[in-house]
């Protein structure tokens, strides 16, 4: 889904990343907003096969793996009652532990993923699938009415199928990536890049190229 065609205000909400040279990713706070536009593209194409993450090595810690078999299993049940089909990157990932053991969070966030839907007035559903520890920020799978298109968006709103009926306002709610996998490329790589500026630890092969890139576009 492009930025353009969804029902909410695109932002990109991370954690800073001045350390690493983006003067424009400086911030107080845990997470920040940032411009949506000025995010550089995902280094990856992105065929929703993982095939560049299944590359990257496992971590032993923070990383956002959880056990989500049950909830995976009744949210598959309730999107085929709801005619809401799962997009298939998104049931492949949260299908695969190995695949989860590959993405850390510098901010120990972690897979939550909702059992149901949570429908957006005007068209869609609303599925949470990561939480931050803190409870700062929520991550959401956002599904087209027909399933033909699908986004990822955040907002400080907990929002859970078993307590609400529909989402309510969502002036909150922020469009962050324009598709599931582009999301966790990003999320991945940019926690990547903080671990290594801030812990020494590997930095990815291609995240200089994805400062450069930032420095470049944010201006």
């Amino acid at each position: 889904m492009r930025a353009q065609d969804a029902p909410f205000r695109p932002y990109w909400w991370a954690t800073s990343l001045d350390e690493a040279g983006v003067d424009s990713r400086s911030g107080d706070g845990t997470y920040n907003r940032y411009p949506f536009e000025d995010l550089p593209e995902t280094p990856y194409p992105m065929d929703g096969d993982f095939a560049w993450l299944a590359r990257q090595p496992a971590q032993e810690e923070w990383a956002i793996r959880q056990d989500v078999r049950e909830p995976l299993a009744a949210l598959t049940s309730v999107c085929e009652r709801e005619g809401v089909p799962l997009p298939e990157p998104f049931a492949r990932f949260m299908g695969s532990p190995d695949l989860q053991d590959r993405i850390r969070s510098t901010t120990a966030c972690y897979l939550d993923l909702d059992a149901g839907t949570v429908p957006v007035p005007g068209g869609g559903r609303l599925i949470r699938f990561l939480a931050d520890q803190q409870g700062c920020l929520f991550w959401y799978l956002f599904v087209t009415e027909d399933g033909a298109d699908h986004a990822v968006v955040c907002t400080p709103e907990y929002l859970d199928s078993e307590e609400a009926t529909e989402v309510e306002g969502g002036e909150a709610i922020c469009f962050c990536a324009e598709s599931f996998e582009a999301f966790l490329c990003r999320y991945w790589l940019e926690n990547e890049i903080w671990f290594a500026t801030e812990d020494g630890t590997p930095m990815p092969e291609v995240g200089p190229a994805y400062i450069e890139r930032y420095r470049a576009l944010a201006g």
